[in-house]
């Protein structure tokens, strides 16, 4: 294949393989409601607390080894992979939390594009208003996010999985790669985050805290995971 061909993602045949494989192995199923918990943990602290850093390197540490599971590279824990494959991740944060800030920053620019005092005071009190208005806000960012996300954050994660199976972790490499797929992981995105948000209704509905939140959640972050796996393996490995 030339440099100009565009694969496109299968996602009817991503997808099956994909349940397929969380219904035949149990071993990762376990290990990745783990981590889920493991992630949940750590969310109950903040980063000022000792036990932050540790509940972070052992998610991270169980993350990569369920990869290398995955793709049968062993040993499983080789901290010189899981060292390397800090860049693209690092990478990966550093752009979620630049996109984050501005995109938090996005409700207060006319703030400071106005010359008007009237404007000015009528958009702040808009700004402290009543729930439905923030709500609208937090919605519309998440909106942008979700959109943005298949070039800030799902073809880059590719990137991190071929790091730490000892491949090229190259940011730029992996958006090569997968370039003319924007649609189809904007796919991916649409399904998880509108799957974790059904479901979280769910729990509020019947009155369950954040453990039944993540009890019923750790099925659709494993298969997450999976999907990213075979999404790899058709544009790096085939």
């Amino acid at each position: 294949m030339t440099d100009t061909d565009i694969k496109k993602l299968p996602l009817k045949e991503v997808l099956i393989d994909s349940w397929k494989y969380c219904t035949t192995h149990g071993k990762i199923a376990f290990l990745l409601t783990a981590i889920v918990y493991a992630v949940g943990a750590l969310a109950l602290f903040s980063w000022k607390h000792i036990l932050f850093w540790p509940i972070l390197l052992t998610v991270y540490v169980l993350w990569g080894m369920y990869f290398r599971f995955y793709f049968n590279r062993q040993p499983y824990f080789d901290y010189k992979v899981l060292f390397n494959s800090l860049v693209p991740s690092t990478k990966i944060v550093a752009l979620t939390v630049i996109i984050g800030t501005i995109l938090i920053m996005l409700p207060i620019l006319p703030l400071f594009i106005s010359k008007s005092p009237e404007f000015i005071d009528e958009y702040t009190m808009f700004l402290q208003g009543d729930v439905e208005k923030q709500g609208m806000l937090i919605l519309i960012a998440n909106v942008l996010f979700m959109l943005m996300s298949p070039i800030l954050a799902y073809r880059p994660f590719l990137a991190w999985i071929s790091s730490l199976i000892g491949r090229s972790g190259s940011l730029r490499f992996a958006w090569k790669k997968t370039r003319g797929n924007y649609f189809e992981f904007l796919f991916i995105a649409l399904i998880t985050n509108l799957s974790i948000a059904f479901i979280r209704w769910l729990v509020v509905y019947w009155g369950g805290n954040d453990y039944i939140t993540m009890l019923f959640v750790a099925p659709v972050f494993i298969y997450f995971n999976v999907l990213s796996a075979k999404t790899y393996e058709f544009f790096f490995l085939r």
